[in-house]
C-alpha cells in the first residue's frame, strides 16, 4: 500500500472516530430528576418540552388519569408541517398499544360465552393454517393472546407494509400465514409477533358477525365516549389526524402519505386521541367500567392483568396486550407502540390508582430508543422516582454509522481505481501478484461482502424484508440499498478494469 492510500485510510479512520463521537454526544442528556415527592404537572410539561426540542419530536399529547378522572391533559408541538397545533382531541396512530383493545374486545366475547380461551383457533376459523398441519390444529386462542403461538416476528412486521384496503384485508393477512414456518411448537416459547393479534381480529369478526371496525365502534369506542378514535385512516384524517414524521439523517420530515395497513388493524393500526386514551385508561383502572357503563367484568379484567409468559429470562412478563414491568418496587402494566411516523406508550399503576399515556408523531427504529423511553420517565416523575438517562442502543448506533460510511468507502475505491489507471497509462509497471490482488480479487471480495451485508444481513438482523425496512427507516435503508446495488455493479466493473489493464500490459 503506497503513502497516498495509507493517508486516505487514516482519514477514513479519523472520520469514523469523529462520527462515533458525534453520535455518542447526541445521546447525552440533561441531569435526571432526583428521587423525592411526585412531580407536579408543570414540571412534567417542562420536561416534555425540553426533551421534544432535544429529540426533535414535532408533536405530542399527554393524558394522566387518577381514579375515574382525567387530572392532566396537555398538548405539545405541531400536528403537521403547516404548524397546526396538536390538541387533546388530535388523533394519532397508536401502534401496538392498541393490542390491549383487541384483547378487551375478544374477552367480551369470552364472557358472552362465544369464545373459549383454550379452544383451538380452528374452532372459530376452520380454514386457518400455518405450514405445520398439526400446529394448525392445536394452536389456541390463549396462545395468540400471550404470543406463544410460535408465529415468527418477521411475518407480522412485513404485513405492516401491505396496503390492502379491502373489506377482506384482515382475512387475507390470516390466510397468507398458510405457508409460514413456526419458530417453535405452539405454547413452547414467547415470540412477539403482530400476526397473533391479526388472527384474533379475524376471530372477533367470525364470532361476532361484524367487521372488526364495526365491533370496536359499537362495543368499545361508543361506550367509552371515544369520539376521536378510529379504525379508518380516511375518517381519522377528516378529524385532523396528526401527520407522522420520519427522520431523514436526524431531521424530522412530515410524511402525510405513509401507507395504511388495514389488515394489521387488530395488531397496531388503531387511531386514538390523548383524551380518548384517558377514557380507555379510566375503564382499565375501574375494573372494566366507565361512567356507569361496564365493558367487562372485574373478573375478566383480572384475567387480562395476569400475564403468564416471561418474555426473556427474568425480564417482564406478557399476556393479553399488557406487559408487567417494575419501576423500582412498583408493579406497572404497560405497553408501547410504534408504526411508521408514530410512537405511543401507556402505563397502568393499579396500586396507585393512576395511569398515563403519551402519543407522539415521530418514529425512528434505529436511533429512536430515547423517544420510545421518554414516557417511562414521565411515569417515574409521577411516582416520585429519579428519571433515568435516555440513550440510544450502541449496536444500532454502530450499524447506522457503518451504513452511512459505505458511500464514502465507495468514493475512495473509485478515486483509487482512477489513479491506478492513470498511473498505468503513464507506464507504471504491473506486478502480477500485486495486480491480481489489488485490481481483481480484492474489489470482487470487498464488494461482494458489502452487497451481502447491506442487502441480505441487515434486513435479516431487523427481521424484515427490504421494502419494510425502507418503510420503517427510510434514510439509512435507502443508503444501504443504493450502496448495496452499487457494490454489485462496481464489484463487476472494477475486476474487468483490472483484467483489461493486465491484458494490455
Amino acid at each position: 500500500m503506497n503513502q497516498r492510500e495509507t493517508s486516505w485510510l487514516l482519514k477514513i479512520a479519523f472520520l469514523t472516530m469523529m462520527i462515533l463521537m458525534v453520535v455518542s454526544s447526541v445521546t447525552r442528556v440533561q441531569p435526571a430528576f432526583a428521587q423525592g415527592a411526585p412531580a407536579n404537572f408543570d414540571a412534567i410539561d417542562a420536561y416534555i418540552n425540553t426533551k421534544m426540542e432535544e429529540l426533535r419530536i414535532p408533536g405530542a399529547a399527554l393524558v394522566i388519569v387518577q381514579g375515574d378522572q382525567i387530572v392532566h391533559l396537555q398538548e405539545f408541538g405541531v400536528a403537521d408541517s403547516s404548524g397546526r397545533p396538536v390538541t387533546p382531541q388530535t388523533p394519532f396512530f397508536t401502534g401496538s398499544t392498541g393490542k390491549s383493545i383487541t384483547a378487551l374486545a375478544l374477552m367480551q366475547l369470552v364472557e358472552a360465552g362465544k369464545i373459549q380461551l383454550d379452544a383451538p383457533v380452528q374452532t372459530y376459523l376452520p380454514w386457518f393454517r400455518v405450514a405445520d398441519v398439526h400446529a394448525s390444529q392445536i394452536m389456541t386462542v390463549r396462545q395468540l393472546l400471550n404470543m406463544t403461538s410460535g408465529i415468527p416476528r418477521s411475518i407480522g412486521q412485513e404485513q405492516l407494509a401491505i396496503t390492502d384496503l379491502s373489506d377482506s384485508a384482515i382475512e387475507n393477512n390470516v390466510r397468507a400465514l398458510a405457508e409460514v414456518e413456526l419458530i417453535a411448537p405452539p405454547g413452547e416459547r414467547f415470540e412477539y409477533s403482530n400476526a397473533n393479534y391479526v388472527i384474533l381480529g379475524m376471530i372477533i369478526q367470525a364470532v361476532s358477525g361484524q367487521s372488526y371496525e364495526t365491533y370496536l365502534k359499537d362495543h368499545i369506542f361508543t361506550p367509552l365516549d371515544m369520539q376521536n378514535s378510529f379504525v379508518s385512516k380516511t375518517e381519522a384524517q377528516q378529524a385532523g389526524l396528526a401527520v407522522g414524521y420520519q427522520k431523514w439523517f436526524g431531521i424530522p420530515v412530515a410524511s402525510p402519505n405513509l401507507p395504511f395497513s388495514r389488515g394489521s388493524n387488530p395488531a397496531g393500526q388503531l387511531i386514538l386521541s390523548a383524551e380518548d386514551f384517558g377514557h380507555y385508561l379510566i375503564a382499565q383502572l375501574n375494573h372494566g367500567s366507565y361512567q356507569g357503563v361496564t365493558l367487562l367484568s372485574p373478573a375478566g379484567m383480572d384475567v387480562m392483568y395476569q400475564p403468564p409468559v416471561t418474555t426473556s429470562g427474568a425480564g417482564p412478563s406478557y399476556g393479553m396486550g399488557w406487559e408487567v414491568q417494575h419501576f423500582q418496587e412498583v408493579q406497572v402494566l404497560a405497553h408501547d407502540g410504534s408504526v411508521p411516523g408514530y410512537t405511543t406508550a401507556m402505563f397502568l399503576v393499579p396500586e396507585k390508582n393512576m395511569a398515563l399515556a403519551m402519543v407522539m408523531n415521530t418514529y425512528n427504529p434505529v436511533l429512536g430508543f430515547r423517544v420510545s423511553r421518554l414516557p417511562g420517565n414521565l411515569l417515574r416523575m409521577m411516582l416520585g422516582q429519579e428519571t433515568v438517562q435516555l440513550h440510544e442502543i450502541l449496536f444500532r448506533q454502530i450499524i447506522y454509522t457503518f451504513v452511512m460510511l459505505i458511500p464514502l468507502l465507495h468514493f475512495f475505491a473509485i478515486v483509487r481505481t482512477v489513479r491506478r489507471v492513470r498511473a498505468w497509462r503513464r507506464g507504471a509497471p504491473l506486478s502480477p501478484r500485486t495486480h491480481i490482488a489489488r485490481y481483481v480479487a480484492w474489489p470482487l471480495i470487498w464488494n461482494t461482502a458489502i452487497a451481502f451485508v447491506l442487502l441480505m444481513t441487515l434486513p435479516k438482523a431487523f427481521e424484515v424484508d427490504i421494502s419494510t425496512m425502507i418503510l420503517l427507516q427510510p434514510d439509512v435503508s435507502w443508503v444501504a440499498v443504493i450502496s448495496g446495488v452499487f457494490a454489485i455493479v462496481w464489484g463487476a466493473i472494477s475486476p474487468c478494469i483490472g483484467i483489461s489493464m493486465w491484458a494490455k500490459r
